[in-house]
């Protein structure tokens, strides 16, 4: 799981990348279900970030099990559908070099239903 918190304050110029992110990973982790298509749902948080003017850098998300990093991982590449007992991480971000970037990351298990959000902590802005 990770957060992006801040300390004292939230820069203003980071708002608006903050909110971006955190609407597209709630999106992607909404869209987690049985039978849903990995590459469709990166493509919508992928078309996000560039009518934006941003990239995501590195995958939306992938499995866990026995690595942290496995199979599938969720990519504009990858064309897979999502079977029930997956467990994936959805975790887009957005990286300014140099000042600052902004990832939000949850764990969800893949159920007949739809999902299970394996991960509990808040989301919005936290300042310490």
């Amino acid at each position: 799981m990770t957060r992006t918190i801040f300390v004292k304050n939230i820069p203003e110029q980071v708002k608006p990348i903050y909110d971006l992110v955190l609407q597209n990973q709630e999106y992607a982790v909404n869209e987690i279900k049985e039978g849903a298509n990995i590459k469709a749902i990166n493509n919508v948080v992928e078309n996000s970030f560039k009518f934006k003017g941003f990239s995501q850098v590195h995958a939306l998300g992938h499995g866990v099990g026995l690595e942290n990093h496995e199979l599938p991982f969720i990519t504009l590449n990858n064309n897979q559908i999502l079977k029930e007992n997956m467990v994936v991480t959805i975790e887009p971000g957005i990286y300014i070099p140099g000042k600052f970037g902004v990832r939000i990351e949850d764990t969800v298990l893949v159920t007949k239903e739809g999902k299970e959000i394996l991960t509990q902590s808040e989301k919005g802005y936290v300042i310490v």
